[in-house]
Order: C-alpha cells, then structure tokens, then sequence
C-alpha cells in the first residue's frame, strides 16, 4: 500500500508486486485560513482522514490483512507543528502555503550568510515556506508554546507518534526544514545554536526512507483493518517519490508534478547547489539527491476558480452533460486561443517560490479587456502556471543540460489541454507518467525497497514507462514566447 498525505487531501491505493492498482481512496480536509496569510490543516482530522482511506483500500482490494505485505508513505514537505512533552498538539500544522513568518524571514536575511546555509541546507532559508523561519515566528509571535513545545515536527512525525509512540522523521522531510544539513546528514549545530537557540532534542530521529516501523497500536491497526505487525515504511516527501514512481533515477529526465502547487525535479549523485540560490537541494538517500525548483501556485488557481463560482460551474457541467468542473474547464479553456487573446493571469494566490522567491508576489490580471470572460481567465490560469513551471526549467536547465526528457505526473495529466499549453511553452515532447497517482505509487515502491520485494531503487517496473508523449506546435510556441516575454 502507499499513502500520500497531501495538502488538501490523502490517498491510499494497493497494488499487486507488478505495480497493478487494486485500488484507491480519497479524502479531501480543509484549509484553515482565518486570518491573512494563514494556512493550517488540523493534525487529528489528517490523521483521522488517514485511517478512514487506509480501511476503505484494503476493502476495496478485497484483500486478508494478512495479505498486506508493506505501508510506504508519501507526505506534504515542509510541514511544521509544536506538540509537548506528552505528544499532545499545541498548535495546528502550518503548511507550505502559511507565509505569516514573512518578517521573521527577512530578518534571518540581514542577520545571517544565506548563501553559506544555503549551501550547507539546500534551502534557501531566507523564505517564509521553510519551517526554520516558522520555528522563528512562533518564538516571536507565541513564545509559551515555544517555550512549552517539547518537539518540532512534520505532519508525518505526528501521524507516526500516534501510531507508534516513536519521532523519527526521514532524511528528506529533515531535509526541507532549513535545518538539517545534506551532506552530513545530521541536525545542523550551526543553526540551530545560531539562528534558532535551541537544541537537536528538540527534533525528531533522522533516519533513511526505507526505515521500517513495526508494533502499531492496537486500536488503530484494528480501527484501518490491518494487522499490528504489518511494516510501516517511513518513506518521502511526495516529489520525491513522484520523482521515483515515474523512472526519473537519475539526471537523463526530469519530472514534472502539478498537484496544489508544481515542480521540477532531477536525480543527482551529488548535491546540485546554485549560486542564485534559484533552485533547491533536498536528500533522498545517502547517495542520492533530488534538485529542482517549484511553484507556490499549481492547481491550487484552478481549485480557487472552482471554489468562488462553484454553483454556476456545476449548473453548466450538468447541462453539458459532463462529469466533472475540471472536464468543463479542460472544455472552455480548448475553446480559447493560445495566448488568451493578450491575457495573462500572474497566479502569485499564495505568493511565489522558485526561481524568484517572493513570498509578497500577489496574483494579476493583466491585458484585461471587455471581450475577456471566464473561458479566458480558465485557460489564462493553465498557462500562467505552466509560464511559472517554464521560468523553474529555465534555471534548472541553466544549472544541468542532460536531462533528456521531461516526465509529466500529478493531477494535471488528466488534462489533455493543459499538457498540450506546456508542451506548446516548453517547445519540448512531455511524456505523460504511466502511473496516474505517482506520488502514491512512489510510496507503495519503497515500502516493496524497504521489505526486499524489489532489489533497489534503480529497478523499474513496466508500469514506469510512459503511456504517451504530447509534442509541441511550433506556431504555438511563437505565441507563447511572446507572451512569456
């Protein structure tokens, strides 16, 4: 089985030894957003969310508990809560999204080289996104809960507690906390004396993806209907294991993952570092990095767009006769012309990452005219994301020319013509991942690394291979540059 813990939902699927989907459940938790830019999800109702999709897979895969061989989980990154001295929360989980530590960033930017802990993390550390800076404003801003908080921990580290009683969190989710060093694979003494004055207890036990938890408590194991000695495999981030469920083991391809936010990521044997700081760095395994660059704003825009009109979107789907708002956008947006007819949506919603890193970035309409409508701004939306995923590739290719391949993955591969807008603006063939849930696929693969049903990492399942390449159009490309200029 593999798990993703997303941030606006979790999946849970099971497959068979040759990667064949027995079966996958969603559901969707909310953001909290109650004040400005805020966004928190509540630690029980993800955990609770967990249990429900855990139970209702193996149902579903009509399987004996007995039969699950391995759990591997796939977590959001960047995740930041405080729990006490018993594991209780003292506050919700702040998310990627939550950029209320604006000031608390900048400040460690006038204080400090970010340049040399940008080397040493792989973060660019200067950035509210980080959950250094998170740890910084809850000093500032809550100082009794910094003071109370016993550990500072992810949301998978919370999960695991609760399961197990144990803090261990793996080498990549340490990784994206601007706290851990990546080539040393430890809690960085230097910063966490220095910038935050605290010490490495209060932390969770690094320790590699493949590591194995067993003995869950009984009343949760009888609550997902699973046995209590089935292993737990401690897995990665989710792009991470993306990264992997597509092939990309090395530098020769790259993925490309829209979800609620996007990325661009490659295989490295060696920490890919960049003097601009455009890029980041995060550890796999003790041989492996994964170096890319993402954006703030994915599916997140289109989310919010259906969200705000989700009534009239659903009365026009039905009338239509489609299934779903996204089909009906997928339809809008192909009746509009690349370019959009001179709009162009900035879809800064929650700021911005990679390779500009402004967290103050605010979303634009711009070239807004009268005989613009919702059809514009739907596909205005697709292609000002995939403007921002091209202006990522363009620094990641400044830094590494082999990758070969761009590997497409995530919710937006259901979209023909969203694939198509970037194949247009790359100008590159965007070969679509064979397995539709990667990140939950990824996790389901290292928990069969963890438990010896696969040999390595670097073997590939059949299921891995691309199910089919969408090439550009050179007159689209035209527009598209000169929209992107």
């Amino acid at each position: 089985m593999g798990i993703d813990i997303g941030t606006s939902g979790v999946r849970a699927a099971v497959f068979d030894i040759t990667g064949r989907q027995m079966s996958l459940e969603h559901v969707e938790y909310p953001m909290i957003c109650t004040e400005n830019d805020m966004a928190e999800l509540d630690p029980d109702v993800v955990l609770g969310s967990l249990v429900s999709v855990v139970k209702k897979s193996v149902g579903i895969a009509g399987i004996r508990p007995e039969e699950l061989e391995g759990i591997g989980l796939s977590t959001q990154l960047f995740s930041l809560m405080a729990a006490d001295a018993s594991g209780e929360k003292l506050t919700n989980i702040i998310t990627w999204a939550d950029i209320r530590s604006i000031a608390q960033a900048e400040e460690t930017e006038g204080k400090f080289d970010c340049l040399q802990l940008y080397n040493l993390t792989g973060c660019r550390v200067q950035h509210p996104m980080y959950p250094l800076s998170n740890i910084l404003w809850l000093k500032e801003k809550h100082p009794g809960i910094f003071t109370k908080a016993s550990k500072f921990i992810s949301i998978k580290e919370y999960i695991l507690f609760r399961l197990f009683g144990e803090y261990v969190i793996d080498i990549t989710d340490a990784s994206t906390t601007a706290c851990f060093n990546i080539h040393s694979f430890r809690w960085d003494e230097t910063i966490l004396k220095e910038v935050l004055g605290v010490s490495p207890d209060r932390f969770g036990q690094p320790v590699e993806c493949t590591h194995i938890l067993k003995g869950m408590k009984p009343e949760y194991a009888r609550e997902m209907g699973i046995l209590r000695e089935t292993p737990v495999i401690v897995g990665s981030g989710d792009g991470m294991l993306a990264n992997y469920a597509c092939g990309v083991v090395d530098e020769t391809s790259m993925s490309c993952t829209i979800g609620t936010s996007g990325a661009l990521r490659i295989a490295v044997d060696t920490p890919l570092l960049d003097p601009y700081q455009r890029t980041w760095c995060y550890c796999f395994t003790r041989d492996t990095w994964v170096a890319g660059g993402a954006i703030n704003n994915g599916g997140i825009v289109l989310k919010w767009l259906r969200d705000e009109y989700r009534k009239q979107y659903e009365f026009e789907a039905e009338a239509a006769g489609i299934e779903s708002i996204y089909e009906l956008f997928d339809k809008y947006a192909a009746e509009i012309r690349p370019g959009c007819d001179g709009l162009v949506f900035l879809p800064f919603l929650t700021g911005e990452r990679s390779p500009n890193w402004n967290a103050n970035a605010r979303g634009t309409m711009h070239g807004l005219r009268l005989m613009h409508g919702k059809k514009h701004f739907i596909r205005g939306a697709m292609e000002g994301v995939m403007f921002r995923m091209f202006s990522v590739f363009e620094a990641i290719e400044s830094m590494n020319k082999n990758p070969a391949r761009i590997i497409a993955n995530g919710g937006y591969v259901k979209s023909d013509i969203w694939l198509q807008i970037q194949a247009d603006i790359f100008n590159r063939e965007i070969a679509v991942a064979g397995v539709p849930e990667a990140s939950v696929f990824g996790a389901a693969c290292i928990a069969m690394v963890g438990i010896g049903a696969l040999e390595s990492f670097s073997t590939r399942l059949e299921c891995m291979q691309p199910q089919k390449i969408i090439k550009p159009d050179e007159a689209n490309n035209s527009v598209y540059k000169e929209c992107y200029r």
